[in-house]
């Protein structure tokens, strides 16, 4: 359940998939659900049905008195999609997610203990039974994911290389894995809004792009307007400037010494952008991770890195003195950094937070992104040689 509501407020993206018959509502069009339950516990009290609005905030709308046999039930209509949450009491809550149309059993335990959650299982919805069991792929990932990185933290304490590599080849593997198995039973979901909520919550839009971009269309072509649908093609939208498989936008900037340095005429190059700020500590974090990679490859003439520098909080007037000075200071004097004074760049690129990162290949598309500080200098070196190496093909 927990995971159901975390997902309320993370709907803004979707899958390629096929469409699957399912109970979809569109906006205006009255659907109903009928929820029944039984309490496993003694419990005293009543059970509420709520929904969850656009702020992940709970409103009730029906309440009912356990009966004596510690049953309850509830019957109902709703206009669109949306996320509900079973009530026990204040004792319990359980998430659903309904399209409209369902018949749900709920058996639970009633309450939840310091040292155990209380179980509970809802039968009569297929999209939610496959969106349990992607939550249930992502909490295993998530385990291996802790228990590599305890691995990776004592082998670095030891100063144990292979073992690191030998952990780094472990975990590309298990990345694979859990993607190869969650992405069919995210495609088996389609539009409704349980797949919706796993494509956002599970998918990586910057890696899975073409996923999200296909679910909006599919969205488009069925009519789908309700609120989460609305909200997942406009992110959908936001997101495609600068998206994996695209044509990068060309740009002309100037660098420190005021040369000219324009995208178009690196064709025939693998070119690295990574789009900083002088106050962005990540993206300072990540500099000596990028250095060792430039170092790796600067032999290669078919290689260019651009350090493109954005959204500094000064004018324009202030801007490359600003970051002339930074550079200077920090020892960054042999990184080629241009100048995207105002973001405009950026903003073509869809670069919503840095530092943000992407990898172009020889006939100009965009071969890989990404967003963030990925925490150690191995770990940045491993992926731009990944994607150097495999922009290089």
């Amino acid at each position: 359940m927990k995971h159901i509501i975390i997902a309320i407020c993370l709907v803004i993206s979707g899958m390629a998939c096929q469409s699957q018959p399912q109970a979809n509502t569109p906006t205006g069009t009255e659907s109903t659900y009928s929820i029944s339950g039984k309490v496993k516990s003694a419990v005293s009290g009543k059970v509420y049905l709520e929904r969850m609005n656009d702020r992940n905030i709970p409103f009730r709308v029906d309440s009912v008195a356990l009966s004596p046999d510690n049953s309850f039930s509830f019957k109902g209509k709703m206009t669109e999609p949306a996320i509900y949450q079973v009530n026990i009491a204040n004792q319990q809550i359980i998430g659903l997610i309904l399209d409209g149309g369902e018949t749900l059993t709920i058996v639970a335990d009633g309450f939840n203990t310091p040292e155990k959650p209380g179980s509970f299982s809802v039968d009569g919805s297929p999209m939610m039974a496959k969106f349990n069991q992607v939550v249930a792929e992502s909490q295993k990932f998530r385990q291996t994911q802790m228990d590599l990185q305890n691995q990776f933290d004592a082998a670095t304490q030891k100063k144990d290389e292979k073992k690191k590599k030998d952990i780094q080849v472990s975990y590309q593997a298990a990345e694979e894995k859990y993607n190869s198995t969650i992405k069919p039973m995210i495609g088996e979901m389609g539009t409704s809004l349980a797949g919706l909520i796993a494509i956002n919550n599970f998918l990586n839009p910057e890696k899975d792009f073409e996923i999200f971009a296909n679910a909006a269309k599919q969205l488009e072509k069925e009519g789908k307007n309700h609120f989460f649908a609305k909200l997942f093609i406009q992110d959908v939208k936001r997101r495609s400037a600068g998206s994996v498989g695209a044509d990068a936008p060309d740009f002309s900037l100037v660098d420190l010494d005021g040369k000219s340095v324009k995208l178009s005429e690196l064709r025939g190059k693998v070119v690295v952008l990574d789009f900083w700020a002088t106050w962005c500590g990540p993206c300072i974090m990540s500099f000596p991770g990028m250095k060792l990679s430039m170092d790796k490859f600067k032999d290669n003439p078919n290689v260019k890195f651009l350090f493109v520098n954005t959204y500094e909080r000064v004018s324009a007037d202030q801007w490359k003195s600003t970051v002339s000075t930074f550079v200077k200071q920090r020892g960054f004097t042999t990184f080629p950094v241009i100048l995207d004074v105002g973001g405009e760049v950026a903003g073509s690129y869809g670069v919503n937070g840095i530092p943000a990162k992407f990898c172009i290949d020889k006939e100009g598309k965009i071969k890989f992104k990404s967003t963030g500080y990925l925490g150690s200098n191995d770990a940045i070196v491993t992926e731009m040689t990944h994607w150097i190496e495999e922009a290089s093909k």
